[in-house]
């Protein structure tokens, strides 16, 4: 028995000389708490219906102020068409789609089989005159919309780790000094372990991609395909530059595991990966605009489930990723230091 408590008392001095190890046990679940209890401080966001509203030019608001009226805890979005909203019902993000009339017509109401009972209600709304269309939805279609969030989750994990963990790696075991003795410059260092990281989230991608067409029939087409390499390269990027950041400051493997494992959690709630920002409590949702994986989740979900392939619709996102990439591997290699 002596043995016995001699090695759990080793093992318990172990984590809490460890500031990260101990923050990590005993921080990390209230943390956690705090943030899931924000998150969902008005309840679930599918509990409450969302209904996409078409309304084109000379639209009649009249219904749309009936549906506000009548129709009180659900939460109304505005489309810019049909097949706009059609999308979102196939995506399970819209319980109905409500197409507003021009003049006196008649709005007409799209639901899903499962929502025909809602559908009813919306139509049957005072103020409101409506015909009743079911449309059949793809049985995968929830999962069409978690899956750029998946997608995103697994660059986001591999650029990360693969730069911040290794570099840390490589000063402990002093790789980093051997190779400041040689003539390669930082940008050459940095330069490689972009190529090689990239090479093999390639790889991933395109196995996460046929699984999910073969599995899941998410929609992907060549020129779709090829735009989602291309943004996924774009977040790697991005996120192999905070990776490196955490390197140049962080002075062990631990701490950074800790710190990515910590901040991996809260980043799926924010990045719009289960269900949309505007879902969320203002302030959450205004840092999670801030992102890169809200950014690559949004692009990725434009590109596969609205059809979105014209360079001027995803410039806004590139150009958010492009930033992020630019202002993080410009400090890093500020800091960066072949040994300390």
């Amino acid at each position: 028995m002596s043995a016995f408590w001699a090695l759990a008392r080793l093992r318990l001095l172990d984590v809490l000389r460890s500031a990260s190890s101990t923050s990590f046990v005993l921080l990390f679940p209230v943390v956690l708490l705090v943030v899931v209890g924000f998150v969902f401080m008005n309840g679930h966001p599918f509990e409450e219906r969302t209904i996409a509203v078409v309304a084109g030019p000379g639209a009649a608001e009249r219904p749309l102020e009936a549906l506000g009226g009548e129709l009180d805890p659900a939460r109304l979005v505005h489309v810019e068409s049909e097949a706009a909203g059609l999308a979102r019902l196939r995506a399970r993000t819209a319980s109905a789609v409500v197409v507003l009339p021009r003049g006196d017509g008649i709005s007409r109401v799209l639901v899903g089989p499962r929502d025909r009972l809602f559908g009813r209600g919306i139509a049957a709304s005072p103020g409101v005159r409506a015909e009743l269309a079911v449309v059949e939805l793809p049985r995968w279609g929830y999962v069409h919309y978690l899956f750029p969030g998946i997608l995103t989750f697994s660059v986001m994990l591999a650029g990360l780790f693969a730069t911040g963990y290794t570099m840390v790696l490589y000063r402990q075991n002093r790789f980093l000094k051997k190779l400041a003795t040689t003539p390669m410059p930082k940008a050459a260092f940095v330069g490689a372990q972009i190529a090689a990281r990239s090479v093999l989230v390639l790889g991933q991608i395109a196995l996460v991609a046929a699984a999910g067409a073969l599995l899941f029939d998410v929609p992907f087409t060549a020129v779709s395909a090829l735009w989602v390499a291309l943004v996924s390269l774009l977040g790697l990027l991005a996120f192999m530059g905070i990776g490196f950041v955490l390197a140049c400051v962080l002075r062990t493997e631990d701490l950074v595991v800790d710190i990515v494992s910590a901040v991996n959690l809260p980043l799926v709630f924010l990045s719009e990966i289960f269900f949309p920002l505007d879902a969320l409590p203002r302030p959450l949702a205004a840092l999670g605009a801030l992102l890169p994986s809200t950014h690559m989740v949004q692009l990725t979900r434009e590109i596969l489930l609205f059809g979105a392939t014209d360079p001027g619709q995803l410039a806004g996102g590139i150009a958010v990723l492009a930033g992020w990439t630019v202002a993080t591997f410009a400090l890093s290699l500020r800091l960066f230091r072949w040994h300390r």
